[in-house]
């Protein structure tokens, strides 16, 4: 069974889960900011602290930008990844 961690973070918080069944690497599900869900492009870490330091990065970059995104899907070229909004379900 793969279960991922959902770690607090500022005001939101990071989503990671395992590559696979016994896996070492991680990957970003979401990371969760002012009640908006961020997936960015899909990338392998090398350790759950790894995922987690860079998701950190991530939402902070988000909380810097977000009113550029503005419900879209954008790229951030300091981390040189896209992030795809994910609109919550009611």
């Amino acid at each position: 069974m793969n279960v991922g961690i959902i770690s607090p973070y500022s005001n939101g918080f990071l989503e990671v889960v395992p590559e696979g069944e016994g896996s070492d690497y991680w990957q970003i599900a979401a990371i969760h900011i002012n009640g908006k869900a961020f997936c960015p492009s899909p990338r392998l870490y090398r350790s759950e602290q790894v995922a987690l330091a860079q998701a950190a990065q991530i939402y902070d970059w988000i909380a810097n930008h977000e009113p550029e995104i503005s419900g879209g899907d954008c790229y951030c070229s300091k981390l040189n990844l896209m992030l795809w909004y994910q609109p919550k379900e009611f």
